[in-house]
């Protein structure tokens, strides 16, 4: 009786993978690029942004789940907290890190007759890197030495959302909060993606 149980489950499963990669391609590859807004100094709404770009590759789970997993150069996220840091007023800041998103989506197919429309909501977590860093004060005087990190890895909480305008390109909103807060908020990225 287990048996025809366990025969009965294995061929549901196939079933329904192969209905899944008749529809759609079962992994997929895209290249991802955008921007991060950051409150570093915690005195302005945004005041600081750069680059957020890499690869991100997806496994279908179903017709309409997903897991994705991202790799890619982040700068002035608002990631990690320095053990020490000058109070005075900061001019440019670059930090560099390494970030590696795993995600949750979840797909809602817009669709019509004609035109193509999917958006996503995704929710995860990532591991961060810093690897570098580089800091001015408001007289362009580099400072880089006086900030001081206790650790230089952590990990993130992501929220976010892509509109799909074709199966190749979407654009994508993200939002990321440290895991130990201690005193971080919030950053933004705004990207698109373009699959390949």
């Amino acid at each position: 009786m287990k048996t025809k149980f366990l025969l009965a489950g294995i061929v549901a499963v196939l079933l329904s993978t192969t209905y899944v990669m008749a529809q759609q391609p079962r992994f997929g590859l895209a290249i991802v690029a955008g921007l991060n807004f950051s409150e570093l100094e915690g005195k302005d709404i945004m005041d600081y942004f750069g680059p957020n770009v890499g690869l991100m590759t997806t496994a279908h789970l179903s017709k309409r789940t997903r897991l994705g997993l991202e790799i890619l150069f982040s700068q002035n996220g608002e990631y990690i907290l320095p053990a020490y840091h000058p109070d005075i007023a900061y001019g440019k800041i670059r930090l560099n890190h390494l970030e590696i998103p795993l995600h949750y989506d979840w797909l809602i197919d817009l669709s019509t007759k004609n035109d193509f429309a999917e958006v996503s909501l995704s929710t995860g977590i990532a591991y961060t890197w810093l690897f570098s860093y580089y800091v001015e004060n408001s007289d362009r005087e580099d400072i880089s030495d006086q900030i001081r990190y206790r650790d230089k890895s952590g990990y993130l909480l992501q929220f976010g959302t892509t509109c799909y305008l074709s199966r190749d390109f979407g654009i994508n909103l993200r939002a990321t909060l440290p895991y130990r807060l201690n005193g971080l908020g919030w950053s933004l990225a705004a990207r698109v993606i373009y699959s390949l």
